[in-house]
């Protein structure tokens, strides 16, 4: 078959972003991180279904910690779930949130459409004004406004260096550089290859909407410090789309972007890495928030 990117031609391009080519059962994964949020629930108090936009499916939960160290204005970090752009995390959504709650933030995790009902453009428009409401919102749930960080998983890494990379003045009349720091772990980042493969069968992208949300290309030196960590054991393609973005962040931020590379760690592994304490990527995060690191 004829190469369709790279040295890829379409067969193996679909495998590159199938990410059950590598772990066919991801049930064990999703029943630990139900587990994990209902824990969450019962440890800190939980705001549900907070509405922070007009569509539907825009709400997040928020947890928090009434005795958190830091008082009444906390760090918040804001988790985008993954789910290929097509899977909601409903019941999930607390799965990070023990480990930094406990440090001192609040955690809040946004529900958001999905493909094929809604489009990666309302995704991303959904995801800035997830941030907005955090950020407009902050002090009335102990949260501090001057002091907001994002993170995502796979997809919702993906989300989340759109919202990095976001014109908060010119789309939302607010201040530049309201986040003050990103975790990106194993997203897809660059769509050119997502619009050759076999998952644009449900996002239907065009060139336009490829340039449109692709972050690399839109990087600034105001982009915010970004952590950038993937799995030894992932798919060549996402650990090629952790480097390439870590590269072109630092070249075009001037600030170090190494990615922290995980050996042996497969997709969803990466995941359970952002909540593992002691951990290098919950240590890295939690000292970019500048909360007290733990030890495993």
């Amino acid at each position: 078959m004829a190469k369709l990117f790279g040295d890829y031609d379409q067969a193996q391009l679909d495998a590159q972003y199938n990410q059950r080519t590598l772990v066919p059962d991801i049930g064990p994964y999703s029943g630990r991180a139900q587990r994990a949020t209902e824990a969450a629930r019962a440890e800190f108090h939980c705001d549900e279904r907070v509405v922070y936009g007009g569509d539907e499916d825009q709400w997040m939960e928020i947890y928090r910690s009434d005795a958190a160290p830091g008082g009444p204005e906390a760090p918040v970090l804001i988790y985008f779930h993954g789910g290929a752009w097509r899977t909601t995390e409903e019941g999930l959504g607390g799965q990070v949130a023990p480990v930094f709650v406990r440090a001192g933030a609040v955690v809040a995790a946004p529900n958001f459409s999905v493909a094929p009902a809604a489009s990666l453009d309302a995704m991303v428009r959904q995801c800035r004004e997830a941030v907005a409401y955090v950020y407009e919102n902050a002090a009335g749930f102990g949260g501090d406004a001057a002091c907001i960080h994002i993170c995502g998983h796979s997809s919702g890494a993906h989300l989340a260096a759109m919202a990095a990379v976001t014109d908060w003045p010119g789309e939302f009349g607010l201040p530049a550089g309201i986040i003050e720091g990103c975790t990106l772990v194993s997203g897809p980042y660059d769509l050119a290859p997502v619009r050759l493969s076999q998952r644009n069968d449900y996002l239907h992208l065009d060139a336009e909407a490829e340039q449109r949300n692709s972050p690399g290309r839109h990087l600034g030196p105001d982009t915010p410090p970004a952590i950038f960590a993937y799995g030894g054991g992932e798919l060549d393609e996402f650990q090629r789309q952790s480097r390439d973005l870590a590269a072109a962040w630092q070249a075009a931020t001037g600030r170090p972007a190494e990615p922290l590379n995980f050996a042996g760690k497969n997709h969803f592994d990466m995941r359970e890495e952002y909540a593992r304490p002691g951990g290098p990527l919950c240590n890295a995060v939690l000292d970019q928030m500048g909360l007290a690191q733990g030890s495993e």
